[in-house]
């Protein structure tokens, strides 16, 4: 079944609907504004029936008018105002203290440090969709500095640093378009002064601007789309050797290579480069039981490799202090969209948080913050890298569940709506690792889950994951992890 993409923007009621409305318009070709009533309009490939899905003046819908027959239409929804709000964004003290949990510093609370004079460059940056779309220099006192070719290389470092720092931190404010001001610095240091979303007093240009971005985004995705028949699932959990005898983590690059199914991987530890982290790299599959039977052929290769067993096999997410570990999945021919992040965050982020053990908020929000995210090529399709999550190596039963849940979330992403995270108690108990304030949604999210179409399909894989999540216990990540993934290990 084909699929048909329609952008579903939220404006708010105000005038800034129709002027980007009016500039949508303006662009012409296959898409255009729809009319409200058909714009959650689903057609299948079995039926001509279509459902219209109620909707507020808050909404403003594009796409193609009349998907041709067949045709699957999924929504892509794009937050220009943070959701719930209707009044004017302002970039108040708790905008920054939500910035601030998730790792991005705001200048309220660089400006008193040493060391601000390295601070020495501005930015206006405009993003869309989880692409930075400009860069402009900005002078001491905030106007745009008149220099042709002043932007930023766009394959340069300064750029790319320039995006990741904006994207986040639009992400964190449940915004998906908006322009944020960034000082930057040497050595990849950088500041938000502030965020702003579209408003009533943003200029015709910037609305061109972003008309021109809603449109190209629509293709790019429907140029991407396949069928989900076709999505491979990959993976590169980590793990670290840790040494009962000295008390020390053992590099991995002592017993593994850098490239192949197991290896090792970098890590910056007190100013050095160094290969402590093993990382398994199994082949991607396409459903879950292919994907960790791949798995296990990593683990076969990486325990041959690995002559030392008296070695402790340790996952999570910082079994050792100044090691943080991740359990990175790739997803192969999935178009990347803002609200299947979130969708990765609400439904599988979050529950695998509630089995962490304390020492999991030492890793946050460094690496682990919500929504990140690597785009990736994987030869004949792209993808991304979905990188939020700790190592899921220490049990069978936590990988299995989180490897069927992301394949549930691609099948059904459209069913699973609730997003927790949004509300500052909960994105800031995520980050903290406070456990009781999340177990508060688990019971909605565990009913979205078992209630999604493709459910019983993934159901002995996830079922158990849900129950271990639901018990209120944790992992230890301390243990050798071999024991229970009945490998041979110390007696």
């Amino acid at each position: 079944m084909s699929k048909s993409f329609v952008m579903k923007i939220r404006t708010g009621a105000g005038p800034m609907k129709m002027r980007l409305k009016r500039a949508l318009e303006r662009l012409g070709g296959p898409y255009r504004p729809l009319q409200e009533s058909a714009s959650s309009l689903k057609i299948t490939a079995q039926t001509k029936e279509t459902k219209v899905r109620k909707s507020t003046d808050s909404w403003l819908y594009y796409g193609t008018e009349q998907p041709s027959y067949g045709t699957s239409v999924r929504e892509v929804t794009i937050h220009c105002l943070p959701a719930g709000a209707e009044t004017p964004f302002k970039f108040t003290r708790d905008v920054r203290k939500r910035l601030e949990a998730a790792g991005l510093p705001t200048s309220d609370r660089v400006r008193a440090a040493k060391g601000n004079a390295a601070l020495i460059r501005r930015y206006a940056v405009k993003v869309f969709h989880l692409r930075a779309i400009e860069a402009k220099p900005l002078g001491s006192v905030g106007q745009v500095l008149p220099l042709q070719g002043a932007e930023p290389d766009r394959d340069s470092l300064l750029w790319r640093r320039l995006e990741q720092v904006a994207v986040r931190a639009l992400y964190a404010m449940n915004l998906d378009l908006g322009e944020v001001i960034v000082s930057a610095g040497e050595e990849g240091k950088y500041v938000i002064d502030k965020v702003s979303p579209l408003t009533e007093d943003t200029n015709e240009r910037t609305i061109e601007l972003y008309a021109r971005e809603i449109k190209e985004s629509l293709l790019e995705l429907e140029r991407s789309s396949i069928s989900t028949s076709d999505v491979l699932i990959g993976m590169d959990p980590e793990f670290l050797l840790f040494d009962r005898r000295s008390g020390k983590v053992i590099p991995a690059s002592r017993y593994l290579q850098r490239r192949g199914e197991a290896g090792c991987d970098v890590l910056r530890y007190r100013g050095r480069r160094m290969f402590p982290l093993a990382e398994l790299r199994p082949l991607p599959g396409r459903e879950p039981r292919e994907v960790l039977t791949h798995l296990l052929r990593a683990f076969r290769i990486a325990s041959e490799s690995i002559s030392d067993r008296e070695l402790i096999w340790q996952a999570g997410a910082m079994p050792q202090r100044g090691f943080p570990l991740g359990g990175h999945l790739h997803f192969s021919g999935v178009p990347l969209t803002a609200g299947l992040l979130r969708t990765l965050d609400s439904y599988l982020a979050l529950p695998l948080s509630l089995l962490e053990d304390g020492r999991s908020s030492r890793r946050r929000p460094r690496y682990g913050f919500l929504g990140d995210f690597r785009r990736q090529d994987y030869g004949d399709y792209s993808g991304f890298e979905y990188r939020t999550l700790p190592s899921f190596l220490v049990s069978p039963l936590a990988t299995k569940g989180v490897v069927a849940l992301a394949r549930l979330i691609l099948e059904d992403a459209d069913q699973l709506e609730a997003r927790p995270l949004e509300k500052d108690e909960m994105f800031f108990a995520f980050y903290k690792n406070q456990q009781e304030p999340l177990r508060s949604v688990l019971p909605q999210l565990i009913s979205n889950i078992t209630a999604s179409a493709h459910y019983s399909q993934y159901e002995s894989y996830i079922e158990p994951f849900l129950k271990a999540v639901s018990s209120g216990r944790t992992w230890d990540e301390s243990t050798d992890i071999r024991r229970l993934w009945k490998m041979q290990n110390p007696s």
